[in-house]
């Protein structure tokens, strides 16, 4: 009697709900509804790269930067060539999950597991990012764009195949993805020690030569097109909230210590590798800056990434050293793949719940309501603050005040303390659409322990001249429409 083999059964039941979970932002990739609040943000960059506008202009101390350029040229060129800036950006992001996936693959490999462990290592990574972070994939934003960039970059540096010639390839994909986006140091720094540490001087002189050359390429052209304005708003200052640093580590650690766990015991007990030793110091170096940055305003689950990505790398050459030890069958290695997605499965209910009810109609809906919105903000002359930008964007409305841009630059000191609370009294704003609620409302309780906000968009003195000089005139899905009394 023939025997099914429960290794590769549970690897091909684990690649078709990475594949299901994966499907859910493709179907949704063309919809008007803004998906997360970063669209319309890089939306509006987009477009002023595309019309020569410096990114980094001090005409805009409300609407600040701080990302590098790169993107928003690459997005920018698709997006002028099929007349859409956020779909060629979500376009690009789904691009970019799929070359993880495979550059997670293609490592697995190279660290000598077979095939089917390749495909666990590929499904790890696409079924947790488009599980845990549904709200990045496929959607108009630079970080898996970067990631994806830096993925394939490490991948072609641990297959070695073309020598030393593969390493300036390799340098101008990690620069290309640095200049995406700047929080994805991980992988970079463990290339960049590993190559110090073990590499021969010929490999050193051609990685490090061409990286030192793009490096010196790029600022001379930043420097000629942006002047100083980019490296201000780079290095802006933002809040730090270490109890909100806590909150979201424990967060994402919930979801992903199963593969942590599962993988980095790998790490720690196998040492059967070069490549396990490289991806066990991206994992480890991955969780450090995730946890150490947590605390930053406007950091989300994205900080997590490359945790998740280190994870997924590791679980295919795990099974290959658990199945070299005696007495370690199909079955123990089916068990280790299920560990390692112990906390995606948890989460499926709810991930293909949301998938569902969308497809279902209610993504359609919430569209249409959406498209309400943008009419009737349309109907409202005159300058605009909104918290949705795709909706200012859409409405036509020209970038002026980026709400979590403004609250920075009031609260570090980068404007006057009353830029936004002035502008409010002297009704120089036509309209104001929000959704935030105050961080601490007036009847809360003195000295009362309270959940911090994830994000801040709008401080509480906005709260309180908008009550005084604003008045609710219509609700929407987008959220609460404020016009001057």
């Amino acid at each position: 009697m023939h025997r099914t083999d429960a290794y590769k059964l549970t690897v091909s039941g684990l690649a078709l709900l990475a594949l299901t979970l994966f499907a859910y932002p493709v179907l949704r990739v063309g919809t008007a509804l803004e998906i997360d609040y970063n669209e319309g943000w890089n939306a509006y960059q987009q477009i002023r790269a595309m019309a020569g506008a410096s990114l980094y202009s001090a005409d805009t101390p409300l609407f600040v930067n701080n990302y590098p350029p790169l993107s928003f040229y690459l997005v920018g060129l698709l997006g002028t060539l099929i007349g859409n800036m956020v779909l060629a950006g979500r376009l690009l992001s789904l691009l970019a999950v799929a070359v993880i996936a495979l550059s997670a693959a293609m490592v697995a490999r190279a660290a000598g597991a077979r095939r089917i462990d390749a495909v666990l290592s590929g499904s790890a990574a696409l079924g947790m990012l488009s599980g845990f972070a549904a709200d990045y994939v496929g959607v108009n934003d630079p970080q898996l764009l970067a990631q994806g960039l830096l993925c394939a970059g490490f991948a072609i540096y641990v297959h070695r195949r073309g020598g030393a010639a593969r390493l300036p390839l390799v340098a101008l994909l990690f620069a290309t993805g640095l200049l995406c986006k700047h929080n994805v140091l991980a992988l970079p720094l463990v290339t960049t020690i590993h190559l110090i540490w073990r590499g021969s001087n010929r490999d050193r002189a051609l990685y490090l030569g061409t990286g030192l050359a793009l490096a010196a390429l790029a600022l001379a052209v930043i420097e000629a097109k942006f002047g100083a304005g980019f490296f201000k708003n780079l290095l802006a200052s933002r809040q730090y909230d270490a109890a909100r640093g806590v909150i979201l580590s424990t967060e994402m650690l919930d979801l992903l210590q199963a593969p942590i766990a599962v993988v980095g015991l790998y790490f720690l007990l196998g040492r059967d590798g070069r490549i396990a030793t490289k991806v066990g110091a991206y994992l480890g170096l991955s969780l450090a800056l995730a946890m150490g940055f947590s605390g930053g305003a406007g950091v989300d689950t994205n900080i997590f990434f490359d945790a998740m990505i280190a994870c997924a790398m590791g679980a295919g050459p795990a099974v290959a050293w658990l199945r070299a030890r005696p007495g370690s069958g199909p079955k123990a290695c089916a068990a280790l793949a299920l560990a390692v997605h112990a906390g995606l499965l948890f989460h499926m209910p709810i991930a293909l719940g949301r998938f569902g009810v969308d497809m279902a109609g209610d993504l359609k809906e919430r569209e249409a309501l959406f498209l309400d919105d943008v009419a009737w903000l349309k109907t409202v002359p005159g300058p605009a603050i909104c918290e949705s930008l795709l909706l200012c964007l859409k409405a036509g409305k020209p970038m002026w005040i980026d709400a979590y841009g403004a609250t920075q630059a009031i609260t570090n000191g980068r404007v006057p303390p009353d830029t936004l609370t002035g502008m409010l009294a002297r009704h120089e704003v036509a309209v104001v659409q929000m959704v935030s609620r105050r961080a601490h409302p007036a009847d809360d309780a003195k000295g009362a322990q309270s959940m911090p906000p994830r994000f801040i968009n709008f401080a509480d003195d906005v709260f309180d001249e908008l009550d005084r000089s604003y008045q609710l005139r219509h609700t929407g899905i987008t959220g609460r429409f404020y016009l001057p009394k």
